[in-house]
């Protein structure tokens, strides 16, 4: 078998040469520059001029005869090379070195001695190098693995090649256009970027240049990340941001849409969007919904757990970071599509109404708007319609009032869309599809890129055999959702040895259509209910970025950013409606037309200068400055069905037959508004910061410390309510830091971080508006006297590096929360007393363990088997304000939304030889605070155990194929209070399919 191996290597290798041979008339010039490939070098042969490559290649096309070049660097004439094509040998090879600024060329004679290719594989995330991966010769069965320090060699005949990388933890990566020049040493340099084997630690260096490990870069940082890089995500069939970020220690996702780290949730997490702040698109929450973010659009997610000054101040749990993909390698161009189904929910009989005839692209074709009619008689939606009979038009017009008479209250009754009837649907299956194109082009001028990417997907759910019981009330409920994603991305780019700049153009739209009916009985009360949901969500953010880097020199550089973006949440007619003990409540009925619209604006500007102060101390000085201001307008109006009393309506009749144009032509049936004067607001979020830090790295030794200054101020004002004042807070905050890490060994190192941090209150938990939780509809009651936390941090880590990727941490970290935040009751009698409402409380503590490990178990042939995973252990205690212990009977309780326990495992097996790798992820949540009570246990989210199959081949021509299973067990979602369930469903076991294709 080994000889016919080598016999094809041979045949492979005297194949490529006859290739080169047939090709008559070219030239190839390789150019370095002190040892390196030189970089912005052009070639100019007969007034045609190229760009060398990033491996330091270009190549002419050129008639037998003798030719004189020029070659430029940066636009500055560098020298000349002279070379000639004859008969004899119609390929020449040119190898230029730059010297002190000059080119020194020399024609390479075409003898039978092989050339030789090295170089060093890095990582793209870290910049230090890449050991243990296969660099292979396509076509051949020649390669080698990478060393220690990412280093690679091997010989080959005169020619053109491709090249292939291979790494367990890493993308796969293909370098074409790589040639072996007889006598001259070929040196190349690829990155590969994060992929494979779980969540890698990465760090935020103190300087810029790139030492020779990773195990090296980590020693010499600041702060600690958790990092996800785009390949990674394909690999493990991440979706969204929301499910990748599941896999770092000590973060937890809630309702697959917003992120829980450390134990805190939305309102001590801050998130960016390559390097801005962003507005939200959910009006209930302070932070973002992660789901609304696509993995075919990111190009890394990370999450730094400890304060740095360049970071926003309420940066106390971690903060994400999200940044979207850059410019590609060369040209791309790919299709991808997916098919997906759910062992419980696709193909089965599911609650569903039929709405309008654009809904399969998210779109609403108008039919859910308000009626015109309706909003004429009533300012906009914000007072009651004045309904009167024909004999009062004296009186209204005496009085100038905008009254309405029978036959006009008919018409606006008829402008509505008396569409409730709930009908069985089959679910049907998740499809699917992207398509992307890019590509990288070298000009004397540097370099101009662009990537473009769409996506579309149409996913049903749905939550089976859910029941609940709470409080005496028993009962079970149906909830179908349609969900479609719809996705744009643009980019494009400019990159020289001075500058790079990306103007990048996002939209991400997501669209939830949602059923659910509920039967519910309370059998002390006598009452049986049903109460019918049906909710259309429009989510969308639009954005457009502009970023850039200049370098004065190689110590001096600036960064800087401008961004624009707009998020909107519009939520077209969501009716909602009720039977009690069989009657239909006209009171209970709703139907909501709501909106919001958040406009933002993000600057930033960072000056970096770095000086070695000696050959082995490195300092680094950091000053900067963002402004941020978002401008938020909410507008909602209510209208119910109203049915006039005594008028003779059965009101057991389903509530299309109670709004017939019979009972609406009768006038027994009419529609009226129910909004308040502050349900629309309008609100302006501001924050305006200057920092600086300065690192010092001793060798063994580094520090770092910083401040920053923060202004902020909030306003609230209702335009519909004369009686109101803006509602203002306004703070001003200076926040300290102070990093430390030695470096023990080689291997082993120790750090600590002091810093003081905030939280601000969210502008709905401050708002007089009303508004209702999208899962539990219960009323949010916001708290306009709200006041800002303050948090004191400290974290503590040691970390053990078997390898370049491979390492084991232990980290303990411990916050002090003065005046936090919680979710609690309102203070109320009756009805008053329903829904939730916003307090400070008096402290909070929270302090934890994390684990974390990653390490290459066994390595048979080409298939390496490999571990990764973490734990966290948390323990999260609030001290409860008077009030709120009176509500809930108790002094003291965990933190809403903490889990005790998270953990994440990853046993992977990889072959690289044939691109197919097999991943099994577990993924533990401990049980959690979802609700607070009165007078009772808090109600708590259960713990669950999450079990996914990811499998992956790429099979090296162009195809692609992954098959995920997700939630393998169907473990329950419960809900509990004193240890009995208050809440359970089920949401089925999902397999999904997809084939990518590339051009």
């Amino acid at each position: 078998m080994k000889s016919k191996s080598l016999l094809l290597s041979v045949a492979a290798i005297s194949l490529s040469c006859v290739h080169w041979a047939a090709q008559a008339g070219s030239a190839v010039f390789y150019i370095t520059e002190d040892g390196s490939v030189a970089e912005g070098v052009s070639v100019d042969v007969n007034g045609k001029r190229q760009l060398v490559d990033a491996q330091g290649f270009t190549r002419f096309e050129l008639d037998a005869g003798s030719y004189s070049a020029e070659l430029s660097q940066y636009g500055t004439f560098i020298g000349e090379a002279e070379f000639s094509i004859d008969s004899q040998s119609d390929t020449s090879d040119v190898f230029v070195e730059i010297l002190g600024g000059e080119a020194i060329a020399e024609e390479v004679s075409s003898d039978t001695t092989n050339g030789v290719i090295s170089g060093q594989l890095s990582s793209r995330e870290t910049g230090g190098s890449v050991s243990g991966a296969r660099v292979s010769v396509v076509g051949t069965d020649i390669g080698a693995m990478t060393n220690d320090d990412g280093s690679f060699s091997f010989e080959l005949p005169r020619g053109e090649y491709e090249i292939t990388i291979a790494h367990p933890s890493y993308e796969r990566k293909t370098l074409s256009g790589v040639y072996a020049i007889p006598g001259v040493p070929v040196s190349i340099s690829p990155e590969v970027g994060m992929s494979g084997s779980g969540v890698i630690e990465e760090v935020v260096a103190v300087g810029t240049y790139i030492p020779d490990s990773a195990t090296s870069q980590e020693r010499d940082s600041s702060a600690v990340l958790d990092s996800i890089g785009a390949e990674q995500m394909s690999q493990f069939g991440d979706s969204s941001a929301a499910s990748a970020l599941k896999r770092v220690a000590g973060v937890s996702v809630v309702g697959g849409q917003f992120a829980v780290v450390r134990g805190l949730q939305g309102r001590y997490i801050s998130s960016t969007l390559n390097g801005g702040l962003m507005p939200s698109t959910d009006p209930m929450k302070r932070d973002v919904p992660l789901d609304l973010f696509p993995a075919s659009v990111l190009g890394s997610i990370s999450i730094q757990k400890s304060f740095t000054p360049n970071l926003p101040g309420d940066t106390t749990g971690g903060v994400i970071m999200m940044a979207t993909k850059d410019l590609p390698d060369g040209p791309t161009q790919k299709i991808s599509a997916t098919l997906g189904m759910n062992t419980r929910t696709t193909g089965s009989d599911v609650a569903y109404y039929d709405g309008g005839s654009t809904d399969f692209l998210g779109i609403d074709d108008g039919g859910r708007d308000i009626p015109a009619s309706i909003l004429n008689v009533s300012e906009d939606g914000q007072t009651k319609v004045l309904y009167v009979e024909n004999s009062d038009q004296g009186f209204c017009n005496d009085f100038g009032l905008n009254c309405v008479f029978p036959e006009k209250s008919i018409n606006i009754a008829k402008d509505f869309d008396h569409n409730y009837k709930i009908s069985d649907a089959s679910a049907r299956p998740e499809i699917g599809f992207s398509y992307l194109k890019g590509n990288l082009i070298a000009t004397s001028y540097g370099d101009i890129g662009y990537y473009g990417a769409i996506q579309y997907k149409d996913k049903w759910t749905a939550r089976h055999d859910a029941e609940i019981n709470d409080f005496g009330v028993v009962g079970s409920y149906e909830r179908t959702k349609r969900s479609i994603d719809t996705t744009g991305y643009f980019v494009v780019g400019f990159e020289d040895e001075k500058m790079v700049l990306n103007s990048k153009t996002i939209l991400l739209r997501k669209t939830d259509n949602t059923v659910k009916v509920a039967n519910e009985r309370d059998d002390d009360e006598g009452i049986e209910e049903d109460r019918i949901t049906l909710q259309w969500v429009e989510r969308q953010f639009l954005a457009q970025h502009f970023l850039g880097e200049y370098y004065f020199d190689t110590n001096n550089w600036i960064d800087w950013r401008i961004n624009l973006g707009q998020s909107r949440r519009d939520e077209p007619d969501r009716r909602s409606y009720a039977y009690r003990n069989d009657l239909f409540i006209s009171s209970d009925s709703e139907r909501r037309y709501s909106e919001l619209v958040e406009n933002s604006l993000d600057l930033g500007l960072d000056y970096t200068h770095e000086y070695m102060l000696n050959s082995t101390t490195l300092m680094t000085f950091k000053i900067g400055a963002m402004a941020s201001e978002k401008d938020r307008e909410v507008n909602l109006v209510r209208t119910e069905i109203e049915v006039i009393p005594g008028a003779g309506v059965d009101l057991t009749l389903p509530v299309e037959d109670i709004t017939s144009d019979e009972n609406i032509q009768s006038g027994s049936v009419r529609m009226q508004t129910k909004t308040t004067n502050t349900d629309s607001y309008t609100a302006t979020d501001s924050i305006n910061a200057l920092y600086t830090s300065l690192g010092i790295d001793f060798g063994s030794i580094q520090f770092m410390g910083g401040v920053r200054s923060e202004n902020s101020e909030q306003i609230l004002s209702y335009p519909n309510d004369d009686e109101s004042v803006d509602n203002v807070l306004e703070s001003s905050n200076l926040m300290p830091m102070l990093s430390g890490t030695f470096r023990a060994t080689e291997d082993l190192q120790f750090r600590a971080a002091i810093s003081q941090t905030i939280s601000r209150p969210g502008i709905t938990e401050r708002s007089e508006s009303r508004q209702y939780d999208p899962e539990t509809d219960e009323e949010i009651i916001g708290a306009p006297d709200l006041e800002i936390s303050t948090i004191d941090n400290l974290d503590v880590r040691a970390e053990y590096y078997f390898s370049e990727s491979e390492s084991i941490s232990l980290a303990w970290f411990n916050k002090l929360i003065t005046a936090p935040i919680e979710r609690t009751i309102p203070d109320g009698s009756g009805s008053a007393a329903n829904g939730v409402t916003f307090r400070n409380e008096d402290s909070a503590t929270i302090s934890g363990l994390e684990l974390d490990f990653s390490k290459d178990l066994i390595s048979i042939r080409d298939v390496v088997f490999s571990s990764s995973g973490n734990i966290s252990l948390i323990d999260a205690e609030v001290v409860l304000s008077e009030g709120s212990a009176r509500f809930e009977g108790q002094d003291t309780r965990r933190l809403q939304g903490q889990s005790e326990v998270l953990g994440n495992f990853r046993f992977g097996l990889e072959d690289e030889l044939s691109g197919q790798s097999l991943n099994i992820l577990v993924n533990h949540s401990g049980d959690r605070i979802a609700a607070a009570s009165r007078s009772s246990a808090p109600e708590f989210e259960e713990a669950r155990t999450v079990i996914d199959l990811v499998y992956r081949w790429d099979t090296g021509d162009y195809l692609e194929v992954k098959a995920k299973l997700g939630n393998l067990t169907d473990s329950p979602v419960e809900y509990t209070r004193d240890n009995k369930i208050t809440e359970k469903y089920f949401e089925g076991t999902n397999f999904n399919l997809s084939l990518s294709y590339e051009f």
